[in-house]
């Protein structure tokens, strides 16, 4: 007897160009067969008639230092209930409190791991005190340590370049960055909101693999240049820069996406920018609402699924490992319904957009682990 069975679902991963009625087998924590009709029985089963079943979603930008951060939330009941199997903490922590961070993320069954940021201390401890980005206050030696002993936890550098931030620093910060992770053989992930630079400027700098955080942002220097989006900026993609949606509540301008989204401008990956004061807003709320928000804009499904599952696979540090529903890969699945329901979305501009399809959690699996399921696989359907 296996340990659980996903049966009659819409088995979809854009990924793997995967899309069938059927059943998922469930053992030991792997996928272990995939099919119509299996005849296995299990310990465990879920009904999934009428839903999508797709790869465990990953949220590559989130805020879940609960216990040692002012904007900090926790992991499992954010994320699981909606559909959620992984997520990266964007900078929440530094080299001098990065431990008990990932103490904490022991704790969690959500798969996670850190940004490391810049400042020693991480980011954000009130809305009045900035980080400290000064390069000339860093410790390139705790950065190595912190590498050496937390590397596989770590997937890159977080920076904060907003003019509040950085100050009269202007861009020396980047610069230290880019040559501090070069050494660490990292990559860097920006947060460009308000930059002292034009955006098409911060993009330069940046190399492949490098992540530009709220790509949609609409403060000072954005990614458009009038009402097309800037060519400097698309060179920058196409030579392999990563744009991440990280919407925020006040990262991310619907007038501004669905211009860029309609320019063909799309995220690689994409991601809440979830946090305390924005979990459960109307303004951000959830992955699949930013999702959902996204489709609305524009972007079709099999886009923004790719965002939060293969896509989003390479930047957590699993590609073809995690992000995929395939025999033999980890029991990340994520049971979800897309419902055509219409729904308002706003933004802190208050730009407006009407949805006609929403994406609802229906069932959470994290290696072979069902650890949530909706009442609603329980109706006959």
């Amino acid at each position: 007897m296996i340990d659980l069975i996903i049966k009659n679902g819409r088995i979809y991963d854009p990924g793997q160009k995967t899309d069938f009625i059927g059943d998922i087998a469930v053992h030991r924590g792997k996928i272990v067969e995939m099919g119509p009709n299996l005849t296995a029985e299990a310990e465990k089963s879920v009904n999934a008639k009428g839903f999508y079943v797709v790869p465990g979603l990953i949220d590559v930008h989130t805020h879940i230092n609960w216990l040692g951060n002012y904007i900090g939330m926790p992991a499992d009941l954010a994320g699981i209930p909606m559909g959620v199997t992984a997520t990266i903490d964007a900078g929440s922590s530094g080299v001098s409190n990065c431990r008990s961070l990932l103490r904490y993320m022991d704790t969690c069954e959500t798969k996670t791991k850190i940004m490391l940021h810049a400042s020693a201390g991480g980011q954000i401890m009130t809305k009045q005190y900035s980080e400290n980005i000064d390069p000339s206050v860093w410790n390139p030696d705790l950065f190595e340590r912190a590498f050496e002993e937390f590397g596989d936890r770590i997937v890159g550098i977080k920076l904060r370049i907003s003019r509040n931030v950085v100050q009269e620093l202007g861009m020396r910060p980047l610069e230290e960055a880019l040559r501090l992770a070069g050494h660490l053989n990292t990559r860097i992930f920006v947060h460009p909101t308000d930059p002292p630079v034009p955006m098409a400027e911060v993009a330069s700098y940046l190399r492949k693999g490098d992540v530009m955080c709220h790509m949609y942002h609409q403060e000072g220097y954005t990614i458009m240049d009038g009402d097309e989006v800037d060519e400097e900026v698309k060179k920058a993609r196409n030579r392999g820069v990563i744009f991440d949606v990280s919407q925020g509540k006040g990262n991310f301008s619907i007038a501004l996406a669905k211009k860029a989204v309609s320019q063909g401008f799309l995220p690689y990956t994409v991601s809440t920018d979830l946090n305390i004061e924005n979990w459960n807003s109307p303004l951000d709320f959830s992955l699949l609402m930013t999702m959902s928000k996204l489709m609305a804009l524009g972007m079709g499904f099999d886009d923004v699924l790719k965002g939060v599952t293969v896509n989003a696979a390479e930047i957590f540090g699993k590609p073809g490992e995690m992000g995929v529903l395939k025999v033999g890969t980890c029991a990340d699945i994520t049971v979800l319904s897309m419902e055509n329901q219409k729904i308002e979305f706003t933004d802190k501009y208050n730009n407006k957009v009407v949805g006609e399809r929403i994406l609802k959690p229906m069932a959470t699996v994290i290696d072979g682990r069902l650890l949530y399921c909706s009442s609603d696989t329980l109706a006959v359907r």
